[in-house]
């Protein structure tokens, strides 16, 4: 997959009474694997509902709007009523921003 490919669509979520689109593209990637230093071990814990990796997708989308926020302040932002919600809006925004399988036409 090449950083061209990924689409430029978010999803909204509200966190402390602030908007923040949550979108999923070169810059998150790069920062979540900066911040997790495994980026298929953040979408492994991610798929078993770790705390850790929740926070850090959710950051490292949040870093591309607010440069200057810290993982901790955006700890203190979400709050665990909000964690299935959040998981949710994660997934959609994922998906969002993934490419489109193209047809498998045999050419290898």
């Amino acid at each position: 997959m090449k950083a061209s490919d990924l689409k430029n669509k978010g999803v909204k979520i509200k966190l402390k009474d602030k908007e923040y689109e949550l979108k999923f593209d070169m810059n998150t990637f790069c920062e979540l694997e900066e911040v997790y230093g495994d980026i298929n071990k953040a979408f492994e814990d991610l798929q078993n509902k770790k705390f850790k990796a929740i926070r850090a997708l959710i950051y490292a989308a949040i870093k591309a709007e607010v440069e200057n926020i810290t993982l901790k302040e955006v700890g203190q932002m979400i709050t665990l009523d909000e964690l299935e919600e959040l998981s949710l809006a994660i997934n959609k925004a994922l998906n969002m921003s993934m490419p489109e399988k193209e047809e498998d036409m045999g050419e290898h």
